[in-house]
């Protein structure tokens, strides 16, 4: 079983060595369809300025919106499951240059209630049928309450139906502008499922509340719960609801979920195998490693990597044609390193900046379309075989940095420096490694985070789009 250090060991040796055409014994023929998903966040139309019709539509067919959020009330015990930003999701009136089809929103229109991303996601999926669109709650930030809401049966049923009841019966609230945007019905029939991304079960993670060591188990009965009412839902409307979760890269999945258990009430996991080393870590170290890396931080981890993470979770019995494999579609940028695998030290980036040379995660369409840095403008391309993902090296790049922040996030005391830069990132190369692996070992597909940091001619997306044929 690969369960084993031992055969964990074996398994990453055979990849090692470039043998990812054997597909591990639990990889069993794929008689599902295939997954191509990726994440369409609800506030890319303020930063990118990235829009539903921008979505190449044609080479994905699931998409996740994100986020809605749990929430909960600890003086009433009140439970819901909520929209974020109602402007953008529901209520934004679209001119027809910016809307999908170019027809604009009529925001006087007493009988539309569905307005923003959301009726833009309602045309996509109109003009490509195949396409589907789940709504996904938490994530990092907005994980805050899952611990609360599924602490007993009594919240978990609460809060799933308020799930239910809001994305897909479409009961969104009302009482915004335009004043007919929402209500009863609205949004019914946009989401075809629901994705939980609870990162993560008895973890603080990104400001979690009252995280418990029980709930691993509560995680379980969440999504039974989800799967009850889905199922009855669906029954009502004669068709399947998906349910998916974000789950964790490496063996810490086994411990914050119980495995398989958790999954065998999913119609897949999306496998977050990406920030195996994050910028603040001290070392300029590849974002997502394909295979493992002696060099790396975390080498000791045999399941630090895709084909360890992957191969732990089949070891734990969780079947190929439900695991889909996460790819990011932005990189780790490291000041002050002498070189890969060398120390770094990343003082003055900042993770709310929009400026690519600002930021420590700039993305591929940062890379490609803004910074123009892939073997230009002073920076060298290099391949790290191990990780299947390239890196580029600048040994006096300049970079507009901030010595303090304002409590609004805005910079109170700017800088610039000139210093070495070294940035790991995938690109459509290291992406078709991955394809070749789920293919190779049947699994259910690849998930991208996210959209919107693609490159204008969705080089991305189309090294995964295959997965589809």
């Amino acid at each position: 079983m690969f369960g084993s250090r031992r055969s964990v060991a074996a398994a990453m040796a055979l990849a090692v060595a470039g043998t990812l055409a054997a597909a591990p014994a639990t990889a069993l023929a794929q008689h599902d369809q295939s997954v191509v998903s990726a994440y369409f966040a609800g506030w890319d139309v303020y930063g990118r300025g990235y829009h539903v019709k921008d979505i190449p539509a044609d080479k994905i067919n699931v998409i996740q919106y994100a986020f809605a959020a749990p929430t909960f009330d600890k003086a009433t015990g009140a439970v819901g499951c909520s929209v974020l930003d109602p402007w953008a999701d529901y209520q934004q009136p679209y001119p027809a240059d910016l809307a999908v089809g170019g027809v604009a929103d009529d925001a006087a229109d007493a009988n539309q209630h569905l307005y923003g991303n959301f009726n833009q996601l309602r045309r996509l999926k109109a003009a490509h049928p195949g396409l589907r669109v789940e709504i996904s709650v938490g994530g990092w930030t907005k994980s805050t309450w899952f611990s609360s809401v599924a602490a007993d049966a009594n919240r978990r049923k609460q809060f799933v139906q308020s799930c239910v009841d809001t994305f897909i019966k479409g009961d969104l609230p009302g009482g915004g502008w335009p004043a007919s945007a929402g209500g009863p019905g609205a949004a019914t029939g946009l989401f075809d499922g629901i994705d939980v991304d609870w990162e993560y079960p008895t973890q603080v993670a990104g400001g979690n509340v009252d995280p418990s060591p029980a709930d691993r188990h509560n995680a379980t009965e969440l999504f039974t719960e989800f799967r009850r009412q889905l199922e009855a839902q669906g029954a009502r409307d004669h068709r399947h609801y998906l349910l998916t979760a974000a789950l964790p890269a490496t063996s810490k999945a086994g411990q914050y979920y119980e495995l398989p258990q958790a999954i065998a009430q999913l119609d897949w996991a999306n496998l977050m195998t990406y920030d195996y080393n994050v910028p603040g870590g001290g070392i300029a170290a590849p974002d997502t490693l394909l295979r493992p890396d002696p060099r790396d931080p975390n080498a000791k981890d045999l399941t630090g990597n895709t084909i360890g993470t992957v191969a732990y979770y089949l070891g734990r019995g969780v079947p190929a044609n439900k695991i889909v494999v996460g790819v990011p579609f932005y990189g780790n940028q490291y000041l002050r390193t002498g070189g890969l695998y060398q120390k770094a030290d990343n003082s003055g980036l900042d993770p709310n900046s929009l400026a690519w040379d600002a930021k420590p995660q700039p993305t591929y369409h940062d890379l490609v379309d803004t910074a123009h840095v892939v073997g230009a403008n002073g920076f060298s391309q290099h391949w790290n075989a191990f990780a299947g993902e390239p890196w580029l090296y600048n040994p006096a790049q300049s970079h507009n940095l901030c010595g303090q922040f304002n409590a609004d996030g805005s910079c109170a005391s700017p800088y610039q420096v000139s210093t070495s830069t070294l940035i790991t990132y995938s690109d459509p190369r290291s992406i078709g490694e991955r394809t070749e692996l789920i293919r190779s070992w049947h699994l259910r597909g690849a998930m991208a985070w996210e959209l919107s940091q693609d490159s204008n001619d969705h080089a991305l997306i189309n090294a995964l789009s295959p997965l589809l044929h």
